[in-house]
This record gives structure tokens, sequence and C-alpha cells, in this order.
């Protein structure tokens, strides 16, 4: 498993990966370089702590629930299981729905910084201010569409409003995972500074 890190993907396992997660070839191939230069010990796998040699992710307020977002229950993460999540990420349309349902149960997930089980008003506010590139105006608009006059939601109330909106379309998390051409290392020439202090 050790050895993992160090190959090329071949073309049957792009294939593969591109059946079970709609991404592309140039994706594929953008995020096992992200994998190998996170993987520096070359083990076949990451843990949280190598994830956030992220330089942006490190920075950011919400990076306990990205991280929490990507490991959920697990230690370590080998290179399918990271395509995987990231797929929610960078790919707009899952071709099926259980697929969509598992890209909005993540969302509901990290938009629920308190932990408590649904999703705050003021939460969704924020987070988005965190990890979304949105203008305000947008930001009204998803709130609205989302919340509606409600101060929070269930998960699934969330889920079922939104169903229809790519808001992981809308996040910078998915530049990150990004390799920039140009650099070998771990800074993306995409990332852009997020403005998200405590206050909305």
């Amino acid at each position: 498993m050790g050895l993992m890190a160090s190959h090329q993907l071949s073309v049957a396992e792009r294939q593969r990966h591109q059946l079970a997660t709609g991404m592309s070839s140039e994706q594929l191939q953008q995020l096992h370089m992200r994998f190998q230069a996170l993987d520096r010990r070359q083990q076949g796998y990451l843990t949280p702590t190598e994830l956030l040699r992220i330089p942006q992710l490190l920075e950011n307020p919400m990076y306990r629930q990205i991280v929490d977002g990507f490991f959920g229950n697990r230690e370590r993460l080998d290179f399918e299981q990271f395509v995987g999540v990231c797929a929610r990420f960078m790919v707009a349309q899952f071709e099926y729905d259980d697929k969509r349902q598992e890209k909005l149960r993540l969302l509901s997930h990290m938009f629920d910084t308190k932990r408590g089980g649904d999703l705050e008003r003021e939460d969704f506010r924020r987070a988005m201010r965190c990890v979304g590139v949105v203008s305000e105006q947008e930001l009204q608009l998803l709130e609205q569409q989302a919340f509606g006059r409600s101060e929070y939601l269930t998960y699934a109330e969330f889920e079922a409003r939104l169903g229809g909106v790519d808001v992981e379309q809308r996040l910078v998390v998915r530049k990150w995972l990004e390799q920039d051409k140009r650099d070998a290392g771990l800074l993306l020439k995409d990332a852009e500074p997020q403005h998200c202090g405590r206050g909305s």
C-alpha cells in the first residue's frame, strides 16, 4: 500500500475513478499530484494532519469542519477515498440521486458549525463567507432560498431546499484541491483571501 503514492495513475485506474465520480482525466491527474504532495512519506494514505498541509485550509477558521467533512470517523484516507470526497466539491452533478444526497449531507455537516444536528441561518451566512466564492447578493439569494423566514433548518429541510443548487461549486475548497501547474508545492494561484471574521 505504501507504494501507492509514488506511481502514476494507469489508464485503467483513471477510467475506474472517472466512472465512479464523473471527474475528468485532468481533474484526476491534478488530484493525484495533490495527493502525492501531501503524502510526503509515501504511505499511500493521508491523515488529517497531512491534509492541513494545504495552507489555505489551515488558515481558514472553518478548517476543523472541512477536515471533518473529509474524514468523518476515519483516521486516514487512501487515494480512492480522497477522490470520492473531492468529487463532491469538484463535480457539478452526480448521475444518481443518492450521490447528490451524499454531497448535500457533507455540506450540511460543514455548515452545522455548532454540531447541534440542525443548521442556523447565521451559521450558514458565516460559513459561506468563510468558504464561499459568492457576492453578497448571491449569498442573500442562497440564504433566502434555503431558509425563507426560518432561523434554523434540519439537515433534511436544508438538503431538500437546495437540492437543485450546486452550492459546492461556489466553495473555494475545490480550488484548494487543484494543483497549480506552475508550482510543485502546495500554494495555489487560484485561492482568494477570505474575509470571515466572527461577526456577520
